[in-house]
């Protein structure tokens, strides 16, 4: 089973300047993909941060996402910060360099050349299909933090992603939570590989609770949810989707 944390970086998220869409984002592509996200980091313009949870994160899981600081100014420390995590030099990458010395022409000034600075070690994907290569370094993929950009990049990665789907039912009852937890409990516990979920809900007459069944195994979460709507009255269940 593959798994992946994300790191968003940005002061300006923190403190509310921008609104927080990437990991959003992620968090939808990666599930449709069939990848457990197993945590979300947010966190500040800061190279010790940043190489502490980015390090923490690369041994914990398969995949690292990290999203904001890869620009040419003073704030943009993400890779600088990667480096340090670990623990390789940053230096120029002559074929990246290249890039940025062709697209920025007579604007390739220092802070901008910056932007061709890697760790070594450092890998870049998608030299034949992208505008501009996507940044590997070991298992952290380095995304920029401009929604657009992020998107078109993951889209070209997302296929080298794909594990075994998760398997989704939901069952909307007209009853609330009180009334089916103890029973809900008792199914979760039979049934360890299907993730139960149990949300309720106060501002529709459509419904008063959603539960959710979810697995890699089909054909379990289908047994779980017969063995479910077997314990249930039948007038409490709205739909199943």
């Amino acid at each position: 089973m593959s798994t992946a944390g994300i790191v968003v970086i940005g002061n300006e998220v923190l403190s509310g300047q921008v609104e927080e869409a990437n990991a959003r984002y992620l968090v939808r592509e990666l599930r449709a993909l069939g990848v457990q996200l197993m945590r979300v980091v947010v966190i500040r313009d800061d190279v010790d941060t940043i190489a502490k949870d980015v390090r923490e994160l690369s041994d914990a899981y398969t995949h690292v996402f990290t999203s904001g600081g890869v620009g040419s100014t003073h704030d943009d420390l993400t890779l600088t910060a990667i480096a340090r995590a670990f623990d390789a030099p940053i230096e120029p990458h002559p074929v990246l360099m290249g890039m940025i010395e062709r697209h920025f022409g007579d604007r390739a000034n220092d802070a901008v050349r910056r932007m061709g600075h890697l760790p070594r070690g450092a890998d870049l994907l998608g030299l034949d299909e992208l505008r501009f290569p996507l940044v590997r370094v070991r298992n952290v993929y380095v995304f920029p933090g401009v929604p657009e950009y992020l998107r078109a990049k993951f889209e070209w990665l997302k296929p080298k992603l794909a594990d075994t789907p998760f398997t989704l039912k939901a069952v909307y009852l007209n009853v609330g939570e009180d009334r089916i937890a103890e029973g809900l409990a008792s199914i979760d516990a039979q049934y360890a590989d299907v993730a139960f979920g149990s949300y309720p809900r106060f501002d529709t007459d459509e419904y008063r609770t959603k539960i959710t069944l979810e697995s890699r195994d089909p054909d379990l979460v289908e047994a779980a949810l017969t063995h479910l709507l077997g314990e249930l009255e039948a007038d409490w269940v709205v739909r199943v989707d």
